[in-house]
């Protein structure tokens, strides 16, 4: 059975109500709404409608600079080339810039750096070539927030240099004008670089430009593929361009979407992050972004097909290396001495791996080992590295910590990457470990289901309460999809399917049944689930559509044993206790309540001679005593 617990946070039963009535909401609804910091009314109504918030673009940065010198440039009938990167944010931020400038009427070209020539922002060959091609003015777009020799390089080559980044700056910045969240005035700093680029476009058109509005499926692919917080203004950028999205008259989209097998009139954050985004990350991580950047700037139908199909056949390639590079880095770790595997964080090294996929493989290497992966890929020269986190470790910092020993860095909180020359490698593997030991513990190791809200005894799980939870969409980092859990439910009609990697079977929960659930992932777990038992279920409620009908199913994330349920319980209220009654009854009586152990208003009294309690607290002498 997987390990780990889940938890939740308490959630006012005032404020659910209230939420429930004045947006004729269900109150398990109306409690994960709660529970996402939406308390009042009008602030949940604006988070449902998804309205744009109006951030004034020029609060971002030196944005009136870089408008007054695009405009000089365009004027003046100067060669103006976007300078982008090789994933998805950088390739649609790169085609979303070339389209503004064309639209102004701009002497445009573009340059993406190869991940294996030039590697990740600037380079001084890249800005040598630029002058040589007649380039005064490069535009940045997701890089250069770090370039500063590379920009003063530049103006000794005679270009001038506009940074349009949303990476976290260093202590020093480039001596140019700087268009990013960060420094700067600007309300959100969760924009991705097509993002930032998207509000250069409402500084130089206005934010109602239909032009502009017609970009949003651009910004909507970066900005999901980019793992940004899908909150305020992205919030808005991705349920906005979903729908543009969903209707684009890009030739390049359209016939990535067939190939992808992505139906447009369901086409959700799921599928744009899962199906659309890694085709197009395909070319940058095994050849040449330019492939990817093509296909979004294309007008033709046929020259979009023959692109899609490479994009696919480097996709497939892909995976394999992928794969590959994951069954060579488990090994390692399995063939570590205990006193290895024990450490809080993990780099792993490869010769021959290829450097362009190793951060996938980290993701997953992450959800298996449950702590801070680092990999690096040999090649001749520098090596590469790409590293993601746990959300207990901020890896940049991590990074930084022992950015003595690399050549470049960069990144954020949960992804970074790095070059390092190889003889640098072991002593930054001590030295990162000895970092991420030193500011974890064994808890934050310890994988905890955060779920919204606990389904409350003989509720109906009805494909209105999915549709009504739909209305939180769209999901992504810092809005993720609603997870739900069903106490003590009941398995049956157990069938494994998808060659026995996934399960399927029916849920009983209260003696009712509950509907119809799909388990990805979890085939293996077959047999012990068939034997009896009553599990907690971590689901999300969707709509499964199929054959023309549709219909709620739960789909399961986590199977809990119904018995760590209530040691998870036990722990919180043991440890409320101590902290004392002020927090018991703020949290412990919102979890018993809601998890049907308690009734509705009851109080300490009732609590502490009910039989649950007695028995929670059989395994904790000194608290049962005191009670």
């Amino acid at each position: 059975m997987q390990q780990g617990r889940w938890t939740i946070e308490p959630a006012d039963s005032h404020d659910v109500r209230r939420l429930a009535h004045e947006l004729e909401l269900s109150e398990l609804t109306a409690s994960v709404l709660v529970r996402r910091g939406l308390t009042e009314p009008e602030q949940a109504r604006a988070f449902l409608a998804a309205d744009a918030p109006g951030h004034d673009p020029f609060a971002l940065g030196d944005m009136a600079q870089a408008v007054q010198r695009i405009r000089a440039a365009v004027a003046a009938g100067e060669k103006i080339c976007v300078h982008g990167d090789y994933d998805v944010d950088g390739v649609a931020a790169t085609a979303l810039a070339v389209q503004l400038l064309r639209e102004l009427g701009a002497d445009v070209s573009w340059a993406l750096p190869s991940r294996f020539d030039e590697g990740y922002g600037l380079t001084p060959g890249m800005l040598e070539r630029l002058a040589g091609d007649g380039c005064s003015l490069v535009l940045t777009v997701d890089c250069g927030i770090t370039a500063i020799d590379e920009v003063a390089k530049a103006a000794e080559l005679g270009l001038d240099v506009i940074v349009t980044d949303h990476h976290r700056p260093g202590e020093r910045l480039p001596g140019c004008p700087i268009v990013a969240p960060r420094p700067s005035s600007y309300p959100f700093a969760g924009l991705c670089g097509a993002g930032v680029v998207y509000k250069l476009g409402e500084a130089l058109f206005g934010a109602e430009s239909e032009f502009l509005l017609d970009q949003l499926d651009l910004v909507c692919l970066a900005t999901v593929a980019d793992v940004v917080p899908l909150v305020d203004e992205n919030r808005w950028l991705v349920a906005a361009g979903l729908k543009k999205l969903g209707r684009t008259t890009r030739p390049g989209l359209r016939a990535l979407m067939r190939t992808a097998g992505v139906d447009a009139a369901t086409l959700d954050t799921g599928q744009t992050a899962f199906r659309l985004a890694p085709r197009i990350n395909a070319a940058g991580r095994l050849g040449h972004p330019d492939l990817a950047l093509e296909l979004l700037l294309g007008d033709d139908d046929e020259e979009a097909s023959g692109q899609t199909r490479k994009l696919e056949e480097l996709n497939r390639e892909r995976q394999i290396i992928e794969d590959g590079i994951l069954r060579d880095a488990v090994q390692q770790v399995e063939s570590w001495p205990e006193s290895k595997r024990c450490r809080r964080a993990y780099v792993i090294a490869g010769e021959d791996w290829n450097e362009g996929v190793i951060g996938i493989v980290a993701s997953r290497l992450v959800e298996r080992f449950s702590r801070p992966v680092v990999l690096v890929a040999g090649s001749s020269g520098d090596w590469k590295g790409s590293g993601r986190s746990i959300p207990a470790f901020d890896l940049h910092g991590g990074i930084v910590a022992c950015s003595r020993l690399l050549e470049r860095f960069g990144g954020h909180r949960a992804a970074a990457g790095f070059s390092i020359h190889p003889e640098n490698l072991e002593e930054f593997s001590e030295a990162f470990t000895d970092h991420a030991t030193e500011a974890l513990t064994d808890a934050d190791l310890v994988s905890v289901t955060k779920v919204d809200a606990i389904v409350p005894p003989q509720t109906k799980l009805t494909l209105e309460l999915c549709q009504e939870l739909e209305r939180l969409e769209p999901f992504g980092l810092g809005n993720p999809g609603v997870l739900l859990i069903a106490t003590g439910c009941e398995l049956s009609d157990l069938t494994s399917c998808g060659d026995g990697k996934h399960l399927r079977f029916r849920v009983s929960l209260d003696g009712c049944d509950a509907g119809s659930a799909i388990a990805f992932g979890m085939g293996k777990q077959l047999d012990r689930l068939r034997r009896s038992g009553r599990y907690d279920l971590a689901f999300r409620l969707e709509a499964n559509r199929w054959n023309g009908t549709v219909t709620p199913q739960l789909q399961v994330r986590r199977i809990f044993d119904e018995e760590p349920r209530y040691e998870a319980l036990r722990d919180h209220l043991v440890a409320s206790w101590r902290a004392g009654e002020s927090a018991w009854d703020e949290q412990t009586r919102v979890i018993f309540a809601e998890a049907g152990l308690l009734e509705e208003g009851a109080g300490r009294r009732s609590l502490l001679e009910s039989q649950t309690f007695r028995a929670l607290l059989a395994a904790d002498g000194a608290v049962a005593a005191a009670a």
